[in-house]
C-alpha cells in the first residue's frame, strides 16, 4: 500500500575504494571504519535495541553496505530478500516489514543517542532513504539545537508542532487543625501543621515526571526539559506551559492543572483531579491523572493545546501533515467536499516525504473509512483504510489513534471481538477516549462504551456530531425511539449517511412515516446500495446482530429496501 505516495531514496552510487583504506567510502574524510565498527557495537549492544535480533541484524546490514560502497544501492526489494528473508519479487505494497522494521530502526536510534553520546561517529538513519548517514560527533547537534531552530525562524512555526514545557507540580502541605487540647499522657501528639508535605512532593515529582514523558511521546509535540519557570519556559521557546499542584487529605489527593498561553499571556485551560491515593493505589493514581491530563490537552485532534493550533492555523495553507492532522475536526463537522480534497492532497505530499508517519496513516485511515459512508465514497475507501490501519498499528502500537482507526475498520468489516479489543486497546493507551467509548459501543460493549463516550463529551468543547451516532443506536436498541431520533438530529451533518439513516428508522418506529420516507430517500441519494442490500450496509454499524435486524426493518418501514 502507498506505492503512489512512495519515493525511492536517490543516493549517488560511489565507487568503492580501491586498496585497504580505512575511511567508509559513503562517510566524510575524517571518519574511519574503525571508528564507525566500534560505535556500531556500542549502538546494537545498547538497552535502546531491547535485544531485538531482528533489529542489530538489519542495522549491520545497512551500516556494511554503506561501509563497502553500496549505500547508493539500498532499496527495500534488497533489505527484505538479505535481513527478512523474503523470496525474490518483493513487493513493498503487499508486504510492509521494510517499512515497518526501518521505521522501529529510526526509534531505537533516536533512543539511543538522546541517552548517550557518541565517542567518535554517530550513526543516523534520515527518512526516506535506507541508507545510514555517518556522522562525526562533533556535528552532531547539540541538545536543543531544533528548539533554537524555530525560535530563529529557521523552522516556521507553523510548519511544526506546538512547544511545550511541565514546570514542576508544588507538594502543598494541609495544615492540620490547631489541637483544642494538650494531649493526655501516652497520647500521641497531633500533627505539627508545619510538617513537610513528603507524600505531596513525592506525588508531585511523580506526576511532573510522568507528565513530561506523556507529553514528549506525543506526536507532533516538542518539549523543553526541565524548566523552572513560566519566564524561563517561555525564555527557551515554550509556548503553552503546564503547571499546578499536589494536596493530601487522608486517603484522597487532589491535583490541580493549569495550562497557560505564554505568547498570549493567558491562561487557557485547567482542571481538577480528585482519587483515591491509598499507599497501595498511589502509582495508580499518578498514572491515571497524568493520562487523564495528557488526553485532554494533547489528544488529537481535538485536545486543548491542538484546538487552539487549528483555530490560528485555519486562515493559512496547510504546511504539512500536521496541519492536515488540525484540519479533521473541520471536516468531520461538515463533511466538505473541497476541505476533504485538500487534506487529501496535504497528505501524499507529507507521505512522499516521509512514508512512515503512523499516527498520518492512522487518520487517512479514518478519512478514508468515514468517507465510505458520504456521495463521494466507494469500495475503495473501505479497502484503502483497512490497509493504512495495519500500518499505521504495526509503525506506532503504542499510540491509541492507530488502534482506534484499526477497531473501525474491524466494526466496518463485520468483526466485532476484533473492533472491541482494539478500542480497549486504545483506551488503555489514553489519547482521545471519546472516540474509544464510541467503539467501545458499537462494538457491542454498549453500557461501557456510552458511559466513557458521555463522561467525554462533557469536557469538549465542540465535540463533533457524528459521535451522537452511538447514542442514537444505543437508544433506537432500548426501545427509547424519541431519544434516538433527538440524537440522531444532533449529528446535523447531512453529507454522511448517519444522519438521515438514524432519522429514517427512529422517525419510522414513531409512526411519522412522511417524514421517515423523506429521510430514506436523502438517505439512497448518499448511499445507492442500500436500496438494492439494506442488510449488507447497516451491518457496518454495529456488531450488535439483533439490532442489525431492527434497523433494517425500520429502513423498510421508511421505504428503504
Amino acid at each position: 500500500m502507498l506505492c503512489s505516495f512512495q519515493r525511492s531514496p536517490i543516493v549517488p552510487c560511489r565507487r568503492p575504494l580501491d586498496g585497504p583504506s580505512r575511511r567508509p567510502p559513503d562517510a566524510p574524510p575524517e571518519v574511519e571504519r574503525a571508528a564507525v565498527l566500534a560505535e556500531l557495537e556500542q549502538v546494537t549492544g545498547s538497552s535502546a535495541f531491547g535485544g531485538s535480533a531482528r533489529q542489530v541484524r538489519l542495522l549491520r546490514f545497512l551500516v556494511g553496505e554503506v561501509l563497502d560502497g553500496r549505500g547508493g544501492a539500498l532499496r527495500a526489494p534488497l533489505v527484505a530478500t538479505r535481513v527478512f528473508d523474503r523470496p525474490e519479487g518483493f513487493d513493498s505494497c503487499e508486504d510492509s516489514i521494510v517499512r515497518v522494521e526501518m521505521s522501529k530502526l529510526r526509534r531505537a536510534l533516536a533512543r539511543h543517542y538522546a541517552a548517550t553520546r557518541a565517542a567518535v561517529v554517530r550513526i543516523e538513519l534520515p527518512r526516506g532513504t535506507y541508507a545510514p548517514t555517518l556522522v562525526p560527533a562533533r556535528e552532531t547537534p547539540a541538545p536543543g539545537a531544533v528548539l533554537s531552530a524555530l525560535q530563529s525562524g529557521e523552522i516556521t512555526a507553523r510548519a511544526a508542532g506546538p512547544v511545550l514545557a511541565v514546570l514542576p507540580f508544588a507538594g502543598v502541605t494541609v495544615a492540620s487543625r490547631p489541637a483544642l487540647r494538650a494531649p493526655a499522657a501516652g497520647e500521641a501528639a497531633p500533627p505539627d501543621p508545619g510538617a513537610p508535605g513528603a507524600r505531596s512532593r513525592a506525588f508531585a515529582l511523580g506526576l511532573t515526571d510522568r507528565l513530561g514523558a506523556l507529553f514528549a511521546s506525543s506526536p507532533w509535540v516538542s518539549m523543553v526539559s526541565r524548566a523552572s519557570s513560566l519566564e524561563d519556559a517561555q525564555a527557551r521557546g515554550a509556548r503553552y506551559v503546564i503547571e499546578g499542584s499536589v494536596r493530601f487529605v487522608a486517603q484522597t489527593v487532589r491535583v490541580t492543572a493549569n495550562l497557560h498561553d505564554a505568547a498570549r499571556g493567558t491562561q487557557v485551560w485547567g482542571s481538577t483531579y480528585d482519587r483515591a491515593a491509598a499507599d497501595d493505589l498511589f502509582f495508580a493514581a499518578e498514572d491515571a491523572i497524568a493520562h487523564e491530563i495528557a488526553g485532554q490537552l494533547l489528544a488529537l485532534p481535538l485536545g486543548a493545546v491542538h484546538a487552539i493550533e487549528a483555530r490560528e492555523r485555519a486562515g493559512h495553507p496547510a504546511q504539512g501533515a500536521y496541519d492536515a492532522v488540525l484540519r479533521f475536526p473541520r471536516w468531520l463537522a461538515t463533511f466538505d467536499r473541497r476541505l476533504q480534497a485538500e487534506i487529501m492532497d496535504v497528505c501524499k505530499r507529507a507521505l512522499v516525504a516521509d512514508p512512515d508517519q503512523g499516527m498520518l496513516l492512522a487518520f487517512l485511515s479514518i478519512f478514508h473509512l468515514l468517507s465510505s459512508w458520504t456521495a463521494e465514497g466507494s469500495s475503495h475507501d473501505r479497502r484503502r483504510a483497512a490497509d493504512l490501519a495495519r500500518d499505521a498499528v504495526a509503525l506506532e502500537p503504542t499510540l491509541a489513534v492507530p488502534h482506534n482507526a484499526l477497531a473501525l475498520v474491524l466494526l466496518d468489516a463485520g468483526d466485532g471481538p476484533g473492533a472491541l479489543a482494539e478500542a480497549e486497546a486504545a483506551l488503555a493507551i489514553g489519547g482521545d477516549p471519546a472516540t474509544s467509548g464510541f467503539l467501545t459501543a458499537l462494538a457491542g460493549a454498549w453500557d461501557r462504551g456510552i458511559e466513557v463516550l458521555r463522561a467525554h463529551l462533557r469536557l469538549m468543547k465542540r465535540p463533533a456530531g457524528c459521535f451522537h451516532h452511538a447514542f442514537s443506536l444505543d437508544a433506537y436498541r432500548r426501545g427509547d425511539h424519541a431519544a434516538a431520533l433527538a440524537a440522531a438530529e444532533a449529528i446535523a451533518t447531512p453529507n454522511l449517511a448517519w444522519d438521515p439513516l438514524d432519522r429514517a428508522v427512529a422517525l419510522a418506529r414513531l409512526g411519522r412515516i412522511p417524514e421517515a420516507r423523506a429521510a430514506g430517500r436523502a438517505l439512497t441519494v448518499l448511499l445507492p446500495d442500500i436500496s438494492r442490500d439494506p442488510h449488507a450496509v447497516v451491518a457496518r454499524l454495529t456488531a450488535d446482530a439483533r439490532l442489525v435486524d431492527d434497523l433494517v426493518e425500520g429502513l423498510r418501514l421508511a421505504g428503504v429496501g
